[in-house]
């Protein structure tokens, strides 16, 4: 490889290539930003929600199990990445052909862009509420959604270091807000509710709701562990952030909405004088969930128009989430991107089987040229594991009781058989 060839694979943050020795980081700098990731709205209202629904002993329990669910997936699909070196959407091409895995990267960059839109209009409402009541000033939804999107796209622009410089600086201030906010609403008090009183969760559906509020990231959890020293840190880096901080994090946030019997943070934190650190809060762990929505759709588009650096795809997919924040469209988006997240799980399956049972030897971007255009077994997989995952949804057949590990476990069972036999064949022919 000649220097400008390399020069221009690090610009683009090795899109389409394995990221080199060189440019590897330890496993905390992995935890850092899976733990940054994780901090946002969503956590917020699911862990406020299921608090509310089983109270202190069961929702911790919930967040338990749910967080030691998603470490053990994050761990096989980190394993796969430091083996391979390639991002989400590298991998897939060896699982789905050179031409199949367009599909599965579309649909995955759908969801990203459609939830970084999301979260962006939901800050940006957020902001407006907090400023009008704090100092009287009404400043317009659309001017702090896009002076929020501006800030997100500046980091995103700076590829994996500048995600990482921004996990190491937002993190220990989050989590630090976070359990002093939890010890300041007085939870051994018996004199607080301890429960918002609202029955949404049974037992089952708070651990399938802990679980489905991250699937998507576990999927594409090789963007970022693709760049771990080995294989070791990646597993443990994620194991840790995943199934140890996840639920940590979802207690300390459900603790003072329980605390005061409202899942409305914002009006949580004002109740007990930290509507300001809650404002910043909230705006830090928008700023870093959003920033690896952007960068993980980034990579995903990069597959599909190759010859574009990734910078000019960051900033235009960056723009076309913040209109799409800018039109207010979360009220379409949201009940489609919930359905659409049942069709990303068995994507992660479905490569993390192909590298770990049919390409043990691991894989070398070079020889793309020889796979398939498309694998057909990957499709009839990838079809009927979320089929499987509508039906456990609907409550018409199911196997774990969470629809997204369902069509999980369905879709790499087929995927990994079929393939196994495969991979046996080619082998006695030789």
């Amino acid at each position: 490889m000649s220097k400008i060839d390399g020069a221009k694979e690090k610009s683009d943050d090795f899109a389409l290539s394995s990221v080199p020795e060189s440019e590897t980081k330890s496993g905390w700098s992995l935890a850092f930003i899976i733990i940054g990731g994780i901090v946002g709205f969503s956590v917020f209202l699911v862990s406020s929600q299921v608090g509310g629904s089983l109270g202190y002993r069961d929702a911790t329990i919930a967040f338990l199990l749910g967080g030691g669910i998603l470490g053990c997936l994050g761990a096989v699909t980190s394993y796969v990445a430091a083996k391979s070196r390639l991002s989400t959407y590298m991998l897939t091409e060896f699982a789905f052909g050179r031409q199949g895995a367009k599909v599965a990267n579309i649909v995955i960059a759908i969801s990203l862009i459609g939830w970084y839109a999301v979260i962006s209009n939901f800050l940006g409402q957020a902001m407006q509420h907090v400023l009008q009541d704090m100092v009287g000033l009404l400043i317009p939804v659309y001017l702090l959604t896009i002076i929020a999107s501006v800030m997100m796209i500046t980091v995103t622009l700076k590829g994996f270091s500048g995600i990482d410089k921004l996990a190491l600086a937002l993190v220990p201030f989050m989590v630090a807000f976070l359990i002093y906010a939890a010890l300041k609403s007085d939870p051994f008090s018996s004199a607080n509710q301890l429960a918002i009183g609202e029955n949404a969760f049974t037992f089952k559906t708070a651990v399938s709701a802990v679980v489905g509020s991250y699937i998507a990231g576990v999927v594409i959890q090789p963007d970022y562990s693709r760049f771990a020293i080995n294989k070791k840190q990646a597993v443990w880096s994620v194991f840790i952030s995943l199934g140890v901080g996840y639920p940590l994090i979802m207690v300390l946030s459900a603790i003072p909405s329980m605390v005061a019997g409202n899942p409305d943070l914002l009006v949580v934190m004002s109740s007990i004088g930290l509507i300001i650190p809650a404002c910043f809060l909230l705006l830090f762990g928008s700023w870093s969930s959003n920033v690896l929505c952007l960068y993980s759709s980034a990579l995903s588009i990069s597959t599909l128009i190759p010859k574009t650096s990734l910078k000019t795809i960051t900033f235009i997919i960056g723009v076309i989430g913040t209109s799409l924040a800018l039109v207010q469209a979360q009220s379409y988006l949201i009940d489609f991107l919930v359905i659409l997240g049942l069709t990303i799980p068995p994507i992660g399956a479905i490569y993390c089987t192909e590298i770990v049972i049919a390409r043990r030897q691991g894989c070398v971007v070079e020889g793309l040229e020889s796979e398939p255009a498309v694998r057909i077994i990957a499709f009839v997989s990838w079809f009927v594991g979320t089929f499987v995952g509508y039906l456990s949804q609907s409550d018409v057949v199911t196997i774990t009781l969470i629809p997204s590990l369902d069509a999980l476990l369905v879709s790499s069972i087929l995927f990994g058989c079929v393939r196994a036999m495969q991979s046996r064949t080619i082998l006695y022919e030789k």
